[in-house]
C-alpha cells in the first residue's frame, strides 16, 4: 500500500517502482517461510490525482519503441495495472480516495471483501 496526498505522473511512475521492490520482498520472504502467494492486490491512498500531460511537452506522449501504450488512467483504475519483471504480470490495483479532517490529517476507509472470488 502506497500513502500519498497527491499522484502525477512522475509520482505515479515512483509508486509502481515501489509496488515492484515490496512484491519481490514479499515474494523473497514467502520463499524462505515456504508459502505460496496466490494474489496479490496493491492499494494507493491519495487526495489528489491528476494524470494530465503538459500542453507544452509533445514528447511526454511517446512512448518507447517496442512497447504497448497504456494510458495512466487505466493503470490507476485498475483495468491494465502491471509491473515489468521481464514480462509483464497484471495486478489488481485499487486507488482510495482520502479526506483531510479537520486536524488537517488524511483520513478513509478499506473495505476489502475477502469471500471467495
Amino acid at each position: 500500500m502506497e500513502m500519498k496526498g497527491s499522484v502525477g505522473e512522475e509520482k505515479w511512475k515512483e509508486i509502481k517502482g515501489k509496488f515492484r521492490a515490496s512484491y519481490l520482498i514479499a515474494q523473497a520472504i514467502a520463499g524462505m517461510l515456504e508459502l505460496q502467494i496466490t494474489e496479490t492486490v496493491m492499494y494507493t491512498t491519495f487526495e489528489n490525482v491528476r494524470f494530465s500531460l503538459p500542453d507544452t511537452m509533445p514528447s511526454a506522449r511517446r512512448t518507447g519503441t517496442g512497447r504497448t501504450m497504456i494510458r495512466m488512467e487505466e493503470e490507476w483504475d485498475g483495468i491494465r495495472f502491471g509491473l515489468n519483471f521481464g514480462k509483464r504480470i497484471s495486478f489488481r490495483h485499487h486507488p482510495i480516495k482520502m479526506k483531510r479532517n479537520e486536524e488537517n490529517i488524511l483520513v478513509g476507509d478499506l473495505k476489502e471483501s475477502y469471500a471467495a472470488r
